[in-house]
């Protein structure tokens, strides 16, 4: 989820320094975190004695007022308990009041104190079989107009609508909403007018629309709506949602193998406009299939529903947004497959959902614009992660909202080191990994460990120390490279590092280097760099005009310092004479200088190494060369120096 807050981003771009991270992204992050914080004031849970299989939400909104009435069907399974007589327990705002609650018909005894709704079934009821019962209820929502329950005006029309991460949806209906129990299947009815001030109101919810009926009120000779939309799909309650105004629908097909409908719904002020940015979509949809896997929600819809709460929100199949910026819908569906299909199964837990959405962001860049639109957005995040030197991507404190929904962590950190394990197990494994863990955690919950063993039973390596460095460990490495010419077309690399943060002693990581020459030769190394002041050589098959590390922005560091000497050095401008040219059987090096001498090789002209002699010979034995073209060097004085000589035996 994101949602977007422009003076909280003004005064954060005022104090901070990381003002290149992308503007819409940094505000979407910020609004989250203000949405959490005043709904994250939840002390304790329901208790988790009972499984969720199906639950009808049969609501009735005021259009006019911040009020509701409804009646929540809840189908359960209870598990064995010796308590006499068995409670069951629902989170439930304090503001709401329950009505009755009824059982097979009879009403049952219950509590509503601090939040939680304790029912009290009677001695009859039995544990592990499907069972159910009704409550209703009434009231007002807390926090409305801008938290969980919103009822305001757009353009002079009323509208209505939810958003419940991460604990507002008690605040609307009597609910579970842990994160270890999914409803198996969900049916929301909303009952409301037809028609308010002229306007032809539509009522829009999770699942597929099964009946939309108009009923009459012969009491008040009005019109009203009673439409009902079913999910079939197991679905956490903090993505069940509903939106009612005076919305025009448009309909887009998307789908790479099975094509399903895009249902999109727009203010009728904004529709022309947004139909225009609602193609950009199905691009996006269709990367995400390729690299994620088949939509999961395709046998009903992706939906995107026009709201006022600035950003969006990616409730299940039908995703809330303030406006239709591709970047914001890629994020948003992007969480279809990290955030509903599979759910971060804790707080500490979060980037599971946000640093996957906010890599998929990356992504679509990347497949949409080009490879340096992409190097470009990887960059933005690499400089906003180390704009402070600490934080791990995993959240330790999870009282702390802040800390949860921290941008620069949860978000830019999580998606940055998806990258990097990215390029750690090459795009074959990274992304068979992805839809392989996706396939194990299918509509379920999940945690940082399961993510880990789905990534290490397809890529076949080990990555409990690049998750201890990169998930719980804090901060980031800072290189210090030094690059030599060590031969012909042969240049060696020595690799220091040291830490942002004491808690890791050494990121060990595979790091790119690309090696330019000046015909526009390009060579790409990936190097395993396991330990401080490790020596790497490599061929690169030409002469290196220039080394760059890290060339794709592809590794979180920051102030990293490449020297590099890839000169090649000419034995006769350092005082060595060379003779006879050409040379035949021998040749004689004089040491004008009587500069110390470490070693002296001959090269063919591909770069092979033909023979090494005695550092102590100034007459060098060629009998054995055929005749040709060579390379001599001498490393001399921490140099090395090289000089073309013509052979002819």
């Amino acid at each position: 989820m994101q949602k977007k807050l422009l003076f909280i981003l003004l005064i954060a771009y005022s104090v901070f320094s990381w003002g290149q991270l992308d503007k819409t992204h940094f505000q979407l992050i910020q609004k989250e975190r203000n949405a959490a914080q005043l709904k994250m004031r939840q002390v304790q849970g329901a208790l988790n004695n009972y499984d969720i299989v199906f639950q009808r939400l049969n609501l009735s909104p005021d259009m006019q007022t911040d009020h509701i009435q409804g009646t929540v069907t809840t189908y359960y399974i209870a598990e064995p308990t010796t308590a006499s007589p068995m409670t069951l327990q629902f989170d439930m705002a304090d503001q709401l009041q329950v009505q009755s609650v009824t059982y097979h018909g009879n009403s049952l005894n219950f509590n509503h104190n601090n939040e939680i709704l304790e029912v009290y079934l009677p001695l009859t009821a039995q544990s592990g079989v499907l069972d159910s019962l009704k409550i209703n209820y009434a009231g007002v929502p807390p926090n409305s107009g801008f938290d969980s329950y919103v009822t305001t005006t757009h353009n002079n029309v009323p509208v209505v609508w939810t958003l419940s991460e991460p604990y507002g949806a008690k605040d609307w209906w009597p609910c579970k909403q842990d994160l270890n129990d999914k409803i198996d299947s969900l049916e929301v009815i909303l009952n409301y007018p037809r028609y308010i001030n002229g306007q032809e109101m539509k009522g829009v919810s999770n699942g597929v629309k099964t009946s939309d009926l108009i009923v009459n009120d012969s009491s008040t000779g009005m019109e009203y709506k009673q439409t009902t939309w079913k999910s079939n799909y197991p679905i956490a309650t903090y993505l069940v949602a509903f939106a009612i105004t005076n919305y025009t629908e448009y309909s887009q097909t998307a789908g790479i193998q099975q094509s399903f409908p895009i249902e999109n719904f727009f203010y009728p002020e904004d529709a022309s406009f947004n139909q225009l940015q609602t193609q950009q979509i199905v691009p996006v949809m269709n990367v995400f299939e390729q690299k994620f896997g088949a939509y999961p929600f395709r046998d009903e819809k992706y939906g995107q529903a026009q709201f006022g709460w600035g950003g969006g929100m990616e409730h299940q199949t039908i995703t809330f947004l303030v406006n239709y910026n591709r970047q914001l819908m890629a994020h948003e569906l992007g969480h279809q497959w990290f955030g509903d299909y599979v759910t971060c199964g804790s707080w500490h837990d979060i980037w599971l959902n946000e640093g996957f959405a906010t890599y998929t962001e990356g992504i679509t860049i990347e497949n949409l614009d080009g490879l340096q639109d992409f190097i470009n957005w990887k960059q933005n995040e690499i400089n906003y992660i180390t704009s402070q030197p600490n934080g791990s991507v995993y959240v330790q404190d999870t009282t702390s909202v802040s800390r949860i929904f921290n941008g620069r962590l949860s978000y830019a950190k999580g998606g940055m080191v998806l990258n990097m394990l990215r390029k750690k197990l090459g795009d074959t494994d990274f992304f068979q990994g992805l839809e392989y863990y996706l396939s194990q955690k299918a509509f379920d919950y999940s945690k940082t460990q399961d993510f880990q063993i789905a990534m290490e039973t397809i890529s076949g390596q080990q990555l409990t120390e690049f998750f201890n460095d990169w998930i719980y460990g804090e901060g980031y490495p800072v290189y210090n490279i030094q690059v030599v010419r060590s031969g012909i077309h042969k240049y060696q690399i020595t690799i220091n590092q040291s830490q942002s943060h004491p808690s890791v002693s050494f990121f060990e990581m595979s790091l790119p280097f690309r090696f330019l020459g000046s015909s526009g030769q390009v060579f790409d190394v990936l190097l395993d760099n396991t330990s401080n002041g490790q020596v790497f050589e490599v061929d690169t098959g030409f002469d290196a005009t220039q080394v760059l590390f890290d060339p794709e922005s592809d590794i979180i560091t920051k102030n990293s310092t490449v020297n590099a000497n890839l000169s090649v050095n000419n034995l006769l401008s350092e005082g060595f004479e060379i003779y006879p040219v050409p040379a035949k059987n021998y040749i004689f090096l004089r040491n004008t200088k009587n500069t110390p001498i470490t070693a002296i090789k001959l090269y063919d002209i591909s770069g092979k190494l033909i023979k090494t002699f005695n550092k102590n010979f100034e007459k060098l034995d060629l009998s054995e060369i055929n005749s040709g073209i060579y390379f001599l060097q001498v490393i001399a004085n921490n140099k090395i120096l090289t000089s073309k000589i013509s052979i002819k035996n």
